[in-house]
C-alpha cells in the first residue's frame, strides 16, 4: 500500500507560509527566508506532483479492470489506495467486482443447468426476451435450420411465417397462448408461456412445441376407418334391405325367391365376415389375443395353405410352386398363421393374371426364417405401397369388392406378424409383380 500523508503536508505548507509572512514583516533582511520558502514550495509541489501521478496510475488500474471483467467474464482484484490510515479507496470497488462476479456465476451456472435439462428435451424449446431476440434454443428447434445457431437472432428474421407468428403473439399478448404449427412436413402444437422478474414486469416468454404428428395421422386414419367401415357395413345391409322388401312386397315365384334368398345369404356372409375381421383386428390393438404357440412344421402349414386356395387358383389357371431345402420348425400360433398366409395366397390370385405362376419360398436363416409370396401380377403403384397395411385400403377397388375382400386382409397380416415378433414388407413393379416378405 502506497501512504500520501496529504493533509500533514498542507498544514506543515501553511504553518511554512505563516512563518515567512511573519518574518516578513518583523525582519528587515528578508531575503534568505524568501529565498528558503521559495525552495520549500517547490519542493512541495514537486513532492505533491509525484503523487497526483501515483494517484492516476492508480485509477487506470481500475479502468482496466473494469475492461477485463467486461471482456473475460473473470473478478481482477485492484489493491486499495490509502490517503490516509482512516481513508482507504478502492474497497467497495473490489466488492463490487467480486459482487458481479458471483452473480455472473450464479447466472452462468442457471444456464448451464437449463442447457442441459432442456438438451435432453427431445421437444424444440426456445426463449425469447422482451425485445424479440432469441436467448436460447435447444437442440432439437436448431435441427429446424439445420443446426444454425439462433441465439441473439430476432424472430422477424425467422423464415417460416407461422412460426412467427406464434413467437409475435407470444410477446404481444404476454399470457400462456396455445397454437398448432406446421414444420418440416410435421405437426405441432406450441404453448408459450410468459417470464416475469420480480418485479412483475415482463422479460419475455418460454415456447415449448410438442409433436402431434403422429396424433394427427391416427385422427386422420380413425375418420378414414370409420367412413370405410360405416360405408362396407352400409352395402351388405342395403342388399338385404332390398331383397327382403321385394320379396315382402308381393308374391313370386321360386326362381325369384331362391335368387334373393341367395343374395341374401351372400351379403350375410360377407357382412358376418366384415364383422369378424373388424373385432379380430380390434382384439390385436388391444393385445387381447392368446397366441397358442406349439411347435411345428412351417413346411406343412403352407403346404396346406396351398392345398386350401388350389380351386381358385385352377379357375384361372394358375400354378402355385412351393420351394424349400429343408423342413423349418418354428413354435407359434399355427391357426393365425395359416390365416395370415391364406390371405396373402389369395390375395396373390386374385391380383394375378390367368396362366401365370405364383412361388412361395421358404428359407432358414441364422436369426430368422423368412418365407416370401411371389406373384407375376398387376403390381402395386410406388404411391400406394406405404398404405397397403392400412385398414380398408385397396388399390383396386372394384377388383377387391368383386372378390369379396373387406379391404382388412393386410391389415390383418400385419397384426398377425407382428404379434409373433416378425416384420413384413413388400416390393413391388407394376405390371410385373409382387414380393411379399415375412420374417419370424
Amino acid at each position: 500500500m502506497i501512504k500520501i500523508k496529504s493533509r500533514h503536508q498542507i498544514i506543515l505548507l501553511f504553518t511554512l507560509i505563516t512563518g515567512l509572512i511573519i518574518a516578513n514583516v518583523f525582519i528587515d533582511n528578508y531575503e534568505g527566508f524568501t529565498a528558503l520558502a521559495v525552495i520549500i514550495l517547490l519542493s512541495l509541489a514537486w513532492v505533491q506532483f509525484r503523487h497526483i501521478q501515483i494517484y492516476v496510475k492508480r485509477l487506470k488500474l481500475y479502468e482496466q479492470a473494469a475492461k477485463h471483467v467486461r471482456t473475460t467474464y473473470d473478478f481482477m482484484p485492484i489493491p486499495p489506495l490509502v490517503m490516509e490510515q482512516d481513508e482507504v479507496f478502492g474497497i467497495e470497488f473490489n466488492h463490487l467486482m467480486r459482487f458481479i462476479q458471483e452473480r455472473e456465476l450464479k447466472t452462468r451456472v442457471n444456464m448451464e443447468i437449463v442447457s442441459s435439462v432442456t438438451r435432453i428435451i427431445e421437444a424444440p424449446l426456445l426463449m425469447i426476451n422482451v425485445n424479440g431476440k432469441i436467448d436460447y434454443a435447444n437442440n432439437s428447434f436448431k435441427q429446424w435450420f439445420n443446426g444454425r445457431e439462433v441465439e441473439q437472432v430476432h424472430y422477424r428474421k425467422i423464415g417460416n411465417r407461422g412460426l412467427r407468428r406464434i413467437m409475435q403473439d407470444a410477446l404481444i399478448c404476454e399470457t400462456t397462448r396455445k397454437s398448432e404449427l406446421q414444420m418440416n412436413e410435421r405437426y405441432y402444437t406450441s404453448t408459450s408461456s410468459p417470464v416475469y422478474d420480480e418485479q412483475q414486469l415482463f422479460k419475455g416468454t418460454i415456447i415449448l412445441f410438442h409433436d402431434i404428428t403422429d396424433l394427427k395421422r391416427y385422427q386422420t386414419l380413425q375418420k378414414e376407418f370409420f367412413g370405410n367401415a360405416s360405408h362396407e357395413l352400409k352395402t351388405p345391409i342395403s342388399a338385404i334391405k332390398g331383397c327382403a322388401e321385394i320379396l315382402l312386397s308381393g308374391e313370386h315365384g321360386q326362381d325369384t325367391i331362391k335368387e334373393f334368398l341367395e343374395i341374401i345369404q351372400s351379403e350375410n356372409d360377407r357382412l358376418e365376415r366384415l364383422v369378424k375381421d373388424l373385432l379380430l383386428i380390434n382384439r390385436y390393438d388391444f393385445a387381447q389375443i392368446n397366441l397358442k404357440k406349439q411347435k411345428f412344421c412351417l413346411n406343412d402349414l403352407i403346404l396346406q395353405c396351398i392345398d386350401k386356395v388350389e380351386n381358385i387358383s385352377a379357375l384361372k389357371q394358375q400354378q402355385i410352386q412351393f420351394q424349400a431345402s429343408h423342413e423349418v420348425n418354428y413354435k407359434g400360433d399355427f391357426s393365425t398363421l395359416q390365416q395370415c398366409f391364406l390371405n396373402l395366397l389369395t390375395n396373390a390370385i386374385h391380383y394375378s393374371s390367368n396362366q401365370t405362376v405364383i412361388t412361395v419360398k421358404l428359407k432358414k436363416e441364422k436369426k430368422a426364417i423368412t418365407i416370401q409370396v411371389i406373384d407375376q401380377g398387376i403390381g402395386i403403384a410406388e404411391k400406394d405401397l406405404p398404405h397397403i397395411f392400412e385398414r380398408f385400403y385397396r388399390v383396386d377397388k372394384a377388383r377387391s369388392r368383386h372378390t369379396g375382400g373387406s379391404g382388412l386382409g393386410l391389415a390383418i397380416v400385419k397384426s398377425i406378424i407382428e404379434a409373433h415378433g416378425g416384420i413384413i414388407k413388400v416390393e413391388s413393379i407394376q405390371d410385373e409383380g409382387t414380393i411379399f416378405t415375412v420374417k419370424l
